[in-house]
């Protein structure tokens, strides 16, 4: 079978050095490249490897920094841990080497390997996320011809990530689909609005955070509107957002470390880190300030003067959750934590982590992503991560700790609640907004009550929305995040309010 070749006749330049004494003269010569194989019959347009026993890509040759990367990743050996799993069979095949699996609209895996078990296809190279690039490789110039990939995913998908990273052994789509990640809750009301789009919309997030942008990168809905969710509009946050499809040196091929207590550095401190401290402009509170509670910098809650006033009163204050040599994952630990479950029928289930929730409620003895189950339960709810790795003793260790710490956020929630409303020495003025209000200490203190507190409506007398305050019942979160730091902000603004409105 005859080779082919580039249409536009790609040439390999050898660069020739005459000697020393001619350092300066060089001679370039071109030659005509000779082509990549083509395909065997039956295994349709379908490259695959040009040097098996190297695991060059026929893409690699000249992608080559992508190929360099894909090297690093899971995916470059993905046929030789399927052998080695002990569990292979010819149904695992799809999703281990190159075929229209990941990206065509086939119900039936079909071409590469499975039209024919040739070793070139083995792995999940290339053209199992982009598609068939022999067209690509006859006439490159074509735009036509871009094996473009798509990065939509949603059950039962399979041009994308969630043709095989699914069904009972690895249920990363099914769980992701029901997580706030896919999901993007409140997507509506920031449609639209561009301050929003970096961590609400799939392309913001890739193009404002990780560099992935129409200029230098492709894919199926890199060029969609906006102002809807769908495979036609705005992506919610796809796999492909935090994680590297060519491979990345961090863990799981996350596009930034997750473990650095580097907020600008670290991948979930991305988005999990908006408006954790005051705006002098609003009375909205906090919006999404876990990250920065967690690492526990002075750019978290507002420190009252008096805190300010101790020795370490500008310092980092962290708990154990913050103390990387404890928990060496950071948020990852909690919220991204495999396990497996037995149901009640007795089957063994897998937990991928993708829900992205701490303590899960468990509905059918697995975890679920609704959360309207009871907080202090081993029984309603998935204390094991933290229990994992000897963090805590035992989950019930853990539901103890959790509760104790509730009750004190809330006693102090009610103190500083009381405070706060009481009109007669703290009048409306001290809550007002705007370009000439001045910061108060009531301002300050409110914004670290609604930092603790779970969200709800409040309603105040008089002052309307610039006062009013949920109900004094602690987040579980602001009770596990950072248990030291979240106890200072409340006690110090209680002292500071009884001080300056006596």
């Amino acid at each position: 079978m005859k080779n082919f070749r580039l249409d536009s006749l790609v040439r390999m330049a050898a660069i020739i050095v005459a000697g020393a004494t001619l350092a300066a003269c060089t001679e370039t010569v071109y030659k005509d490249f000779p082509g990549f194989a083509p395909p065997p019959t039956g295994a349709g347009q379908y490259l695959g490897y040009s040097t098996t026993s190297s695991k060059v890509t026929t893409c690699g040759n000249c992608h080559a920094s992508h190929q360099a990367a894909w090297l690093t990743a899971k995916h470059s050996n993905a046929w030789a841990n399927l052998q080695a799993s002990g569990h292979a069979n010819s149904t695992c095949n799809a999703c281990h080497t190159v075929n229209t699996w990941g990206n065509d609209t086939s119900s039936t895996a079909q071409g590469g390997y499975i039209g024919v078990a040739d070793a070139r296809y083995q792995d999940v190279q290339c053209e199992a996320c982009h598609g068939a690039g022999q067209n690509h490789v006859n006439n490159a110039e074509v735009s036509a011809n871009w094996p473009v990939p798509s990065i939509y995913v949603a059950v039962g998908v399979k041009t994308s990530c969630s043709a095989c990273h699914t069904g009972e052994h690895e249920p990363f789509v099914e769980q992701w689909s029901k997580s706030a990640h896919g999901i993007v809750p409140d997507f509506g009301a920031g449609a639209g609005n561009t301050a929003c789009q970096p961590c609400h919309t799939g392309q913001g997030a890739l193009a404002t955070w990780f560099n992935v942008n129409k200029s230098n990168s492709i894919y199926k809905e890199i060029n969609n509107p906006l102002g809807t969710q769908g495979p036609n509009g705005a992506l919610t946050l796809v796999c492909a957002v935090c994680h590297d499809p060519h491979g990345s040196p961090n863990l799981a091929q996350l596009r930034m470390q997750p473990d650095t207590l580097a907020l600008e550095a670290n991948l979930c401190g991305q988005c999990h880190n908006r408006r954790a401290v005051p705006d002098p402009t609003t009375n909205r509170g906090p919006h999404a300030p876990e990250g920065a509670l967690v690492i526990g910098e002075n750019d978290v809650g507002w420190r009252p003067p008096l805190m300010l006033a101790q020795p370490n009163g500008y310092d980092r204050i962290f708990g154990s959750h913050g103390d990387t040599t404890v928990n060496t994952k950071l948020c990852a630990t909690c919220h991204v934590f495999k396990n497996q479950y037995t149901d009640s029928t007795g089957n063994v289930l897998y937990s991928t982590g993708h829900l992205f929730l701490a303590i899960p409620c468990l509905v059918g003895g697995l975890p679920d992503s609704t959360q309207n189950c009871a907080d202090f339960s081993t029984t309603a709810r998935d204390y094991s991560a933290c229990a994992a790795g000897g963090c805590h003793g035992s989950p019930q260790v853990a539901v103890n700790l959790l509760q104790n710490e509730t009750v004190t956020i809330n006693a102090l929630l009610t103190t500083l609640k009381g405070l706060l409303e009481n009109q007669t020495k703290i009048p409306c003025s001290q809550y007002a907004v705007g370009a000439a209000a001045p910061w108060t200490t009531a301002r300050g203190a409110r914004f670290n009550y609604l930092l603790a507190a779970q969200s709800g409506s409040g309603t105040s007398a008089n002052c309307g929305s610039n006062l009013a305050l949920p109900a004094p019942v602690s987040k579980l979160g602001a009770a596990a995040h950072n248990v030291p730091l979240m106890e200072q902000l409340l006690q110090y603004s209680i002292q500071q309010v009884q001080q300056d409105y006596p």
